[in-house]
């Protein structure tokens, strides 16, 4: 009996690639995208230079037809599944603040919180060189919910981000998901785009064995590649560890990469028709706002569609002009910071070539080649596909050039974080992630279109390749289980890990590969004068070190100083006492004092300039007068004034008060001379009792050499319950403190003044310690009746 061969078809809900429709999945994707451009332009940039460009981007869009024409909208139930199951991915990723944050987390939630304060463009301050540095980042998730923040206040920054994230990874569920007319296939198409993975996890098994590889994977602390690139890299194999992220790595790590890249290169696969040609380079020039490396490889998608309909549809205005003019700016923008790390071929890193080339083959093979190889076997037609060729071919010229290289010793590069390879790779990888599914769902029974069938394998072997094809993946899907597992490991909030310190001051940021240390002239035309212009009207207030200006639409009090360095001020704070018209505004606890009291630290936004800038926002009730100024703890005021709301034309009323830093120490240092020290050492420790205890570290013949090392305070309570909870195992407090913060040298006397906690003390502990080593230089305790 001969078998009849059977005919496969393309896979089910496979899209006609001769449509000239554009579904309402892809306007809105284009319009999600676009958006933070538009917002980046008109609010960075010179109005003679955002705004026509933005007009001119909209108007391509619009002449192309991705914003005029019907929009007509429905919700079936496969699309509202894909909702849904966008809101359950997103929940499973350090940003939805259900879990720990990681570095890239913290990363994206400040450099939004920068965004959201101060003027546009965005600076990030420096302590270290005292100097002002312009953002420089992929900032296309950052600038909407920004945005918002800056309308809202900074912590609405705690839903805005997750929000914005969440439609983009709707939206590229709902893409991925387009043309398949059941739940059943949306679902297993949704499963596939979300655990799809190469199979790396294979090597560490193969490797490492059974045992060891489920610890690695499933046990062990960190995300699973970076403990499976220490395990399987070293100096001495001579190896490298090659691998392409997960979709489900890449959303984790760095949302903006798969949701950019993955939704164009989704619409390039459904929609190959003229009017993605027209406005092919405005929506390259958009992705490289987002993502420049997918942006690069996005190219090989594109030339393939031009293959298949020729250069003519692509020589429009919008391309030809439009287009290079806003990539060139993005790029430029981008170009100019400092981003460390090595960079070469492949070949320039690796010991040995032959292992190079094992290792190669290894990567190949587990990562796509397999997987590849199946696809063609289930629909012969494929492999004429420009699509699927040229993602093929991007995936195998990804590894051959290498970014950010850590050399290790012996000379052996290490690539600790393959940055470029993996963006190149993201639109390749759910173009291939796209022919997957279809291949799976087109073996459902709900499978259509069989018009366009083809010659295929006996139905017995067509069953055993489908079955081969879910193994692959199945064995793909590991790491992405393993990144899901481990995060369920730390059910703590993100926002309330860093809310309280993240919203109300930005931690500093080191990284100067986000940032332009030195603006080029030509960029500095280009962008918008930041000196709070829109915040500051008529003449200030207060004329002081800080002028202080009044503006009263958003009810709020701006301090600015124009010629100052952020190191010299980040010990500071700002004092601010209200007086209210009526007294009965006041709380309970303030009608007493006769006034409100907002002390804050400096916490600054600086500018391109030596600019500080601090802002207050005031009651609503109506203001009698303030009262305000800078001072430094336990040195005194720097500058005090008074402004009366009352009689706004009078002259401003302006007190500098001088002070001296010994006529603020001058009644400790009588107390101390009085009390004999509890502890004598290189300096002499006197336990006062004031409105509270307090320890006054005392030294004659004192040079600044004897205060550059940090001073250890270790406090034993009589109670340990006094204690916080994570300090009472060791059984102390611990109050450490650098002499610059707590103390002054005047007269050749060094004197600190430490208040101590109020609960009952047993003892004290105290010295100074070499922070390099930890080793003690000197040590001395003491008990309080001592």
């Amino acid at each position: 009996m001969v078998t009849k061969p059977r005919h496969t078809t393309r896979p089910c809900g496979w899209i006609d690639s001769s449509a000239d429709d554009l579904p309402l999945s892809h306007r809105l994707s284009i319009l999600y995208l676009t958006m933070p451009v538009v917002v980046w332009l008109v609010g960075w940039f010179e109005w003679w230079v955002g705004v026509p460009l933005a007009v001119l981007l909209t108007a391509g869009l619009w002449k192309g037809g991705w914003i005029s024409g019907s929009w007509r909208m429905s919700l079936p139930l496969p699309v509202l599944c894909s909702l849904l199951a966008a809101l359950a991915w997103l929940l499973l990723i350090p940003l939805s603040g259900l879990w720990l944050f990681n570095d890239d987390s913290e990363t994206l939630f400040t450099l939004s919180l920068e965004i959201s304060r101060g003027g546009w463009p965005s600076y990030l301050t420096d302590h270290l060189n005292d100097s002002s540095l312009l953002l420089s980042y992929y900032i296309g998730l950052l600038t909407v919910p920004g945005l918002i923040g800056r309308w809202l206040g900074p912590a609405a920054l705690s839903w805005a981000i997750p929000l914005y994230i969440l439609l983009g990874v709707g939206l590229l569920v709902a893409v991925f998901t387009r043309g398949l007319t059941t739940l059943r296939s949306t679902l297993v198409a949704i499963v596939i785009l979300v655990f799809f993975s190469g199979m790396g996890a294979l090597e560490v098994l193969l490797t490492m064995g059974l045992s060891d590889a489920f610890e690695i994977m499933f046990v062990r602390t960190g995300d699973v590649y970076s403990i499976m690139e220490s395990t399987i890299s070293s100096p001495t194999t001579g190896r490298l560890y090659l691998f392409f992220q997960a979709n489900s790595a890449t959303l984790w790590f760095s949302p903006q990469h798969l949701i950019a890249s993955g939704l164009v290169s989704l619409i390039i696969i459904q929609s190959r028709h003229l009017r993605f040609a027209a406005v092919a380079g405005l929506v390259l020039a958009v992705c490289v706002f987002w993502s420049a490396g997918s942006a690069v490889g996005l190219l090989p998608l594109i030339v393939s569609l031009v293959v298949q309909k020729g250069v003519r549809p692509f020589l429009t205005w919008s391309n030809l002009l439009v287009a290079p003019l806003l990539a060139s700016l993005i790029v430029f923008y981008l170009l100019n910071s400092d981003r460390p790390g090595g960079y070469g071929w492949l070949w320039q890193h690796y010991a040995t070539h032959s292992q190079m080339l094992m290792d190669l083959l290894r990567f190949y093979l587990t990562e796509f080649a397999l997987l590849a190889f199946l696809l063609w076997r289930i629909d012969h037609k494929i492999i004429k596909d420009p699509m699927f060729v040229a993602s093929l071919v991007a995936l195998s010229a990804c590894p051959l050039f290498v970014y950010n290289i850590e050399v290790l010793s012996g000379g052996l590069g290490k690539l600790s974080d393959i940055h470029m390879m993996n963006r190149i790779a993201v639109p390749a990888l759910v173009a291939l992630t796209y022919f997957a599914s279809r291949a799976i769902t087109g073996c459902l029974p709900e499978a259509v279109g069989r018009a366009n069938a083809v010659i295929s394998p006996t139905p017995s072997s067509f069953r055993r390749l489908h079955t081969s094809l879910i193994a692959v993946l199945a064995v793909g899907a590991l790491v992405p289980l393993s990144i899901f597992l481990k995060s369920t490991n730390h059910p703590q909030s993100g926002y309330e890990q860093v809310g309280r310190t993240i919203l109300t001051h930005s931690p500093p940021l080191y990284a100067m590969e986000r940032s332009i240390a030195t603006v080029p002239r030509w960029l500095q035309i280009l962008l918008r004068d930041r000196d709070l212009k829109e915040y500051l009207g008529g003449r200030p207030i207060i004329s002081s070190k800080y002028e202080v200006y009044f503006n009263r639409q958003d009810n709020m009090l701006i301090y600015l100083n124009h010629n100052c360095t952020p190191r010299s001020e980040q010990n500071t704070r700002f004092f601010l006492h209200i007086y209210p018209v009526d007294s009965s505004d006041l709380s309970l606890n303030r009608k007493q004092a006769g006034y409100e009291i907002k002390d804050s630290r400096w916490d600054s936004y600086t500018q391109r300039t030596d600019a500080c800038i601090a802002t207050f926002s005031l009651p609503d009730y109506n203001i009698d007068r303030i009262a305000t100024g800078q001072y430094t703890p336990y040195l005194g005021v720097e500058w005090a004034a008074e402004y009366r709301f009352r009689q706004p034309d009078q002259t401003i009323a302006t007190h500098i008060q001088s002070y001296n830093p010994s006529d603020f120490y001058n009644s400790y240092q009588q107390l101390a001379a009085i009390e004999r020290p509890i502890i004598r050492s290189i300096f002499n420790i006197h336990w006062i009792r004031l409105h509270r205890d307090t320890l006054i570290y005392v030294k004659n013949d004192c040079t600044r050499h004897d205060t550059r090392t940090p001073f250890f305070l270790h406090i034993i309570p009589t109670d340990g319950s006094d204690l916080p909870a994570y300090r009472r195992q060791l059984g102390f407090d611990n109050h450490d403190f650098l002499f610059n913060e707590r103390g002054v040298i005047i007269d050749d006397e060094c004197l600190a003044v430490i208040p101590l906690p109020d609960y009952d003390i047993a003892a004290i502990r105290t010295g100074q310690f070499n922070p390099a080593d930890g080793s003690r230089l000197w040590q001395e305790e003491a008990a309080q009746n001592t």
